[in-house]
């Protein structure tokens, strides 16, 4: 497996989208170098790795007891929208049957109203794959298994947890049974503890069911009984009920023929007859107010025509008469003006006969009677009451008297339902057998509904008491069965156990000394002191780490420098690592800050650039500079730098790394 690319996009301290090219160049430059200060996110690029592979089965760091979607939302940066949320990316390449596939993890996740929702999505060879996406926790198995990751993902806490020799062998078992399969074994056995517990409390005396039995056996003959009688009650009660509704029925027919209907609705017809009286009168009063105005005009609507032609005529006379006496006056100037000019007194008297005849013919309108002598004001006023006003009377006068005729014939027709309405000494005899039959009808609808309910409330609870009662007698039957099953099962159980520890200590043994052999190789090619340790033995049981020299003499922990135990540590690891024979790559996080500078030289040449195919080390800017960065380089085929901004509250991803007379270019 070889990772090609991480892009992270709001996680922890990386703000924005990241996106850091991890592919090794070639083989004989495996490293990828990010150096960055404390806090500066060098652990949460391993969180990163761990959660994009895992989800909930990755070990990360600042977890805790944080419940997963707790522990999500605290991932995204605390500067960004916990609804944009945040997302990671991971795109690697593996081998699979001979042929080299693509595989890029996109692990999405944000907060919504009830918690957080996350979306995992997996495209093989660039193809996007459903099958691969929902079950990505057991894909992911195929290519690192979660229980080997302490394995090739680790920090400086974990070599100096398993440089104390004393309390390394907890951690040394936890690695051995993950990297063997052997979890399961142990899980397996804790199961088998628990199923012999539960077993061996399975059995109860059959005395307490044999009461059960008789107590449940009676209970349900009484239901039976109390059910038999509720039955034939509420049979009894619906044939009556029935009868009377049949009654009913009759009765109802024959007062609907003695109009039975009318009279219960006289009182609603007087009402009715009321309401049309008072809606007559109103329109009539309303008839009133529009006669007393100018509606009497809309019976001699010919004489406003008149009147309006004579006013019209007589403005006419007005404007004709002024005009006549304004002619008088320019014909006489126009005449004076003519005989200044010199024309001859034929040619005067052409003129001075035309202008007399226009006079005499603009003079006809003038000379016509005048009796009305219209105001201006009042000509408006007859205007708009011709026009406008009686219009507005004849629509409102049309629409009452229509709404008039239509209240009088619904008067006449409520006038003569009550002229048909029976006496009441005629109907009451039928009214009050009615009224008592709807009350009986209405008793034994109660009684019988009452009587319906109970019966179907005894019948549960004997149904129930029945499921119960079927129930005890067979677990009275199978009881004895069951029991004898359990003492077996508990039986096989504890004799399982044993064959369980015997296949657990039987496969640590077959692969203890290869573990043994790895673990050795790596230590002799970290240690200065090349005679110093003989051989390694882990002890298959207790997992103790035992070294020896040559002269097969045991060497005590207390004897090794803390450099030379912290180098032991990291054999521990490689030489697990190099057993489990899986082509992963490391990843390693602050693995020199507290070695001294001889083992730090044998860390840096001999471990770093060997530890797998692709190495990704997290270094501060106190473990791998100078020379041992000088030392390193012939292996490093990428370098970044991780710098945080206290403005923005993020860190930046750059090429390169420390400034140490210049930036290193990768």
């Amino acid at each position: 497996m070889i990772i090609d690319e991480l892009a992270m996009t709001n996680f922890g301290v990386y703000r924005g989208e990241h996106r850091i090219t991890l592919t090794p160049p070639s083989t004989k430059r495996p490293i990828v170098l990010f150096g960055g200060l404390n806090g500066t996110g060098k652990t949460t690029l391993l969180d990163a790795l761990q959660l994009v592979l895992y989800g909930k089965r990755a070990r990360c760091s600042n977890r805790g007891s944080k419940a997963y979607d707790d522990f999500l939302l605290s991932c995204i940066n605390r500067r960004v929208n916990p609804g944009d949320g945040a997302s990671l990316e991971l795109q690697f390449r593996h081998q699979t049957e001979g042929a080299e596939h693509v595989c890029l993890v996109r692990r999405t996740w944000r907060a919504n109203g009830s918690g957080v929702k996350e979306n995992v999505e997996v495209f093989l060879n660039g193809s996007y794959d459903p099958a691969a996406s929902q079950s990505w926790a057991e894909y992911a198995e195929d290519f690192i298994p979660s229980r080997l990751s302490d394995l090739f993902f680790f920090d400086g806490e974990k070599i100096e947890a398993l440089a104390d020799l004393d309390n390394a062998s907890v951690l040394l078992r936890t690695a051995v049974h993950s990297l063997l399969g052997l979890d399961i074994v142990d899980r397996l056995d804790s199961d088998l503890l628990t199923l012999i517990s539960r077993k061996e409390r399975e059995f109860d005396p059959p005395e307490s069911l044999k009461q059960s039995i008789s107590k449940l056996t009676a209970e349900v003959e009484a239901l039976e009984e109390r059910a038999s009688t509720l039955f034939q009650e509420f049979s009894s009660v619906g044939t009556r009920f029935e009868q009377a509704r049949y009654r009913l029925r009759k009765v109802q027919e024959r007062l609907q023929q003695e109009g039975g209907e009318l009279f219960r609705e006289k009182d609603l017809i007087i009402s009715s007859k009321r309401d049309l009286e008072l809606q007559l009168e109103s329109l009539d009063n309303a008839l009133r107010e529009l006669a007393g105005g100018p509606a009497p005009i809309l019976l001699v609507p010919h004489l406003l025509d008149s009147v309006a032609r004579q006013a019209q005529e007589e403005k006419r006379g007005v404007q004709a008469q002024l005009l006549a006496d304004a002619l008088e006056e320019r014909d006489a100037k126009l005449l004076g003006v003519i005989h200044s000019v010199g024309l001859n007194p034929d040619q005067v008297s052409i003129v001075r006969a035309f202008l007399e005849s226009d006079r005499e013919s603009r003079g006809t309108a003038a000379a016509a009677d005048r009796y009305l002598a219209l105001s201006d004001e009042s000509y408006g006023l007859l205007q708009e009451l011709r026009i406008s006003t009686l219009l507005t009377v004849r629509e409102k006068v049309a629409v009452l008297l229509q709404r008039r005729r239509d209240v009088t014939h619904h008067l006449a027709v409520v006038e003569r339902k009550l002229k048909t309405i029976p006496d009441e000494d005629a109907i009451k005899p039928f009214l009050d057998e009615v009224s008592n039959l709807e009350r009986q009808c209405e008793v034994l609808e109660r009684e019988r509904r009452r009587l319906e309910e109970e019966w179907k409330q005894v019948n549960h609870q004997k149904e129930r008491k029945q499921a119960e009662l079927a129930r005890i007698r067979r677990q009275a039957v199978e009881l004895e069965l069951e029991a004898a099953e359990a003492a077996r099962i508990a039986e096989y159980s504890r004799a399982t156990r044993p064959i369980l520890r015997a296949f657990r200590q039987r496969v640590v043994e077959k692969h203890i000394e290869t573990i043994q052999r790895s673990v050795l190789e790596s230590f002799r090619q970290l240690i200065r002191k090349r005679h110093l340790v003989a051989t390694i033995a882990i002890d298959a049981e207790t997992f103790e780490v035992k070294l020896k020299a040559e002269d097969g003499a045991t060497v005590l922990p207390e004897r090794l420098s803390a450099g030379e135990r912290q180098l032991l540590a990291v054999s521990l690891l490689w030489g697990l690592a190099k057993a489990s024979r899986r082509p992963l790559p490391a990843v390693i996080d602050t693995p020199l800050g507290r070695l001294d500078s001889s083992h730090r030289d044998y860390l840096v040449r001999r471990y770093f650039p060997k530890a797998s195919h692709q190495v990704l080390l997290l270094s501060t800017d106190e473990e791998i500079r100078g020379h041992y960065l000088d030392a390193l380089a012939p292996a490093i085929g990428h370098l970044y730098l991780l710098e945080f901004d206290e403005e923005d509250q993020t860190t930046r991803v750059k090429r390169g790394y420390f400034d140490r007379e210049g930036i290193h270019a990768a």
